[in-house]
């Protein structure tokens, strides 16, 4: 179906692939992994057509109607789900309902400008149907959660019954029920599409997957049969980063009767309740883990939190360090999270280079507003380096993989020793081996005395230095209390 000889990749003066020599049958399933970086986005938008080869390199595909050297009148039957796909629909697309992004789908479009077919829309009702999610047809891009507007478009994906499905990390920030059901829906998709699934966990890629492809450095560093899947993409005992963490500044904090205090907040976005009666305070000493399913509403609690959205109710309210407005505390408060990676995008279009990046962290600004110090500077480059990307400091963002610009905001987050730190499934888009050294990092900066609070699916990221528990359900707070309570009477 695709066939590639001698392939190379150049970007502005990057190397992204070199000399790629490799062929996709239909049927035969392929996993793509490798370390942050490796090319494994680039590989996709290669097979995809996003991406020319250079002018040496042989790219043809047959879909059995014979071969062609463009991806001319193929797209559309060449299904993908990526975070650059998801980027967009945070970033322009707020608007578009999920019906109308999984329509858009049928013309290769993100948004939806002609009218579909009875075909097209009878289709779509099928795949929300088949994955229960008929509810998200309705909602906005804007008011969808992560996971939410990821299951959307997987839907979008899987309702063209494309001759090829990419999977570009399609199931990072789905809940487990979720990441169950479309696990399910891709063994059933094989029957009928070629799959080829980049992912950095083995439980990502569905049973049928039997061939694996490593990238390392923008070559094929393997290619083998399944059974190399668990070797590949665990974590091996050094890494490129050293991941010690900065000083805290415990300045303000243990002296406060409390880090934040939420009384009876609502949250109504385009008439629906997203938040409802939320009460939350956060005392020195205690560490927080926020859990619940896709669109139980953590996300926008954390927004509400750093005062992206604001409390519906005059009666709702929310204090600071006891008291202090929240301008006077946002610089001190370390954040990771998409919307503030999908703001880079939107604000600065991603030119920004990733020593700014970090160096912005010290204002709590997008961007560098003005000269650092000597010392700031100091702080940024050894942040760089703690997470492996000392020598991309020149780099713009928008030459990053997702997996790298991740590093770059998780050193922005802690490089200048926050009073509190704030993080949004920031393990998303890491490789391996990095999620082991990010975890470790993340505890010892907890141990040194960073209050933290942590959004995450997964049991394996509940760090020991977590000792509170808030459980969302359905916008409201289902649980809030200590681990051992919620271990003992709420988790399963």
């Amino acid at each position: 179906m695709i066939r590639l000889r001698n392939v190379s990749v150049t970007r502005s003066g990057e190397h992204l692939l070199h000399d790629i020599d490799w062929e996709l049958e239909r049927g035969v399933h392929w996993a793509v992994c490798g370390a942050n970086g490796a090319g494994k986005t680039t590989f996709l938008r290669l097979l995809r057509g996003e991406l020319a080869p250079d002018g040496d390199g042989e790219r043809r595909y047959d879909f059995g109607d014979g071969m062609q050297e463009t991806v001319i009148g193929l797209r559309q039957r060449i299904g993908v789900v990526s975070p650059d796909l998801q980027d967009f629909y945070v970033l322009h697309g707020g608007k578009a309902t999920g019906r109308e992004i999984v329509l858009a789908g049928f013309f290769d479009t993100p948004l939806l400008y002609e009218t579909p077919s009875v075909e097209q829309e009878v289709a779509a009702e099928d795949i929300f149907r088949a994955l229960n999610m008929r509810g998200l047809g309705v909602m906005t891009a804007a008011s969808m959660s992560t996971g939410q507007l990821r299951k959307v478009l997987i839907a979008r994906a899987l309702a063209l019954k494309p001759d090829i499905l990419l999977l570009d990390e399609c199931l990072e920030g789905l809940d487990t029920d979720a990441r169950e059901s479309v696990i399910a829906l891709m063994e059933a998709a094989a029957a009928m599409t070629t799959l080829v699934v980049a992912a950095h966990q083995a439980e990502d890629v569905p049973e049928v997957v039997e061939r694996v492809l490593a990238l390392d450095g923008g070559e094929i560093g393997h290619v083998g049969g399944r059974e190399s899947l668990l070797g590949l993409l665990q974590a091996t005992e050094k890494g490129n980063a050293c991941f010690l963490p900065p000083s805290a500044d415990k300045s303000g904090v243990e002296d406060v009767p409390f880090l934040f205090h939420i009384r009876n907040a609502d949250v109504v976005m385009e008439g629906v309740h997203v938040l409802q009666h939320i009460d939350w305070k956060m005392v020195p000493g205690e560490n927080w883990a926020v859990l619940g399913e896709n669109g139980a509403g953590k996300t926008t609690l954390l927004r509400l939190l750093i005062s992206e959205v604001a409390p519906y109710a005059e009666q709702g309210s929310i204090q600071w360090f006891g008291g202090v407005p929240f301008d006077t505390v946002r610089p001190g408060i370390g954040l990771v999270s998409q919307e503030l990676q999908s703001r880079f995008a939107r604000e600065l279009g991603w030119e920004i280079s990733v020593l700014d990046t970090v160096l912005s962290g010290f204002r709590g600004c997008i961007g560098v507003l003005d000269d650092p110090e000597p010392e700031e500077l100091e702080k940024a480059r050894s942040c760089l380096e703690m997470v492996g990307l000392a020598d991309l400091e020149d780099r713009s963002l928008r030459s990053l993989s997702y997996g790298q610009q991740r590093r770059v905001f998780i050193a922005r987050a802690v490089g200048f020793g926050p009073r509190l730190l704030i993080l949004d499934e920031p393990l998303s888009g890491l490789d391996a081996q990095t999620r082991v050294e990010v975890l470790e990092m993340l505890d010892q900066l907890a141990g040194n005395g960073t209050p933290l609070v942590l959004v995450t699916h997964h049991r394996e990221h509940m760090l020991p230095s977590l000792n509170r528990v808030l459980v969302m359900d359905g916008g409201r707070i289902a649980f809030s209390g200590t681990r051992e309570q919620w271990e003992k009477d709420f988790a399963d």
